[in-house]
This record gives structure tokens, C-alpha cells and sequence, in this order.
């Protein structure tokens, strides 16, 4: 009877399913460090998600897109970003900055 009234579905903003595997920190899981940096790979089309600390090898996690937008909504923010760019704020709360990020340099 109130079918009418469903919640409308939010178009997925990603380029990547929700199910989509990305990079991120323990300390960002445990909420002990919030998203300062995120790098949408050119190479692969993957996502990394991690913070303005120091962080170790064994910090590393995979963990699904959609659960990196449910630690930290804002990053729907700057979910339309190209491959090959980053994005970056000083402080949860404060503007996104992106650029292009630069290729590496091979020694």
C-alpha cells in the first residue's frame, strides 16, 4: 500500500563497486587517525585511502569501498576524481584539494 513512499536508491558515485577491495591503515579502521589523503590509482583504477602519520607495512589493510565511505562519508566528496590524481584536506572538515599526482620517477 505505501510502495509509493520507498526510499529512492543515491546513484553509487565510484567508479568502482561498493564491494571494491581499497588500501588503507589500521589506524584508520580503528578510527585512531581520520582520511587526510586519497589516491586514485593510474595504473590499476584502485583506491587508497590513508592519513598524514607515519604508518608501517603491517598497517596496511584491504578493506571494501563502501566501508571506507560508512568510517568517513566526506569522501563522497571527491569520489568523481580521475585516475592518476589525489586528493588531500589539512583537518577532517576542511576542503579537499586535488591534483594530479605526479609519475614516479624510476632510479
Amino acid at each position: 500500500m505505501f510502495g509509493i513512499f520507498k526510499k529512492k536508491e543515491v546513484e553509487w558515485p565510484f567508479d568502482q563497486p561498493k564491494n571494491c577491495a581499497v588500501f588503507t591503515i589500521r589506524q584508520i579502521i580503528e578510527g585512531e587517525s581520520p582520511i587526510q589523503v586519497v589516491y586514485h590509482d593510474k595504473e590499476d583504477d584502485g583506491w587508497q585511502f590513508l592519513s598524514n602519520i607515519e604508518y608501517i607495512m603491517e598497517d596496511a589493510k584491504l578493506i571494501s569501498l563502501e566501508e571506507i565511505t560508512k568510517i568517513d562519508p566526506t569522501v563522497f566528496e571527491i569520489a568523481k576524481i580521475e585516475p592518476g590524481y589525489h586528493a588531500w584536506r589539512s583537518a577532517v572538515g576542511e576542503k579537499w584539494t586535488v591534483e594530479k599526482t605526479p609519475d614516479e620517477v624510476e632510479e
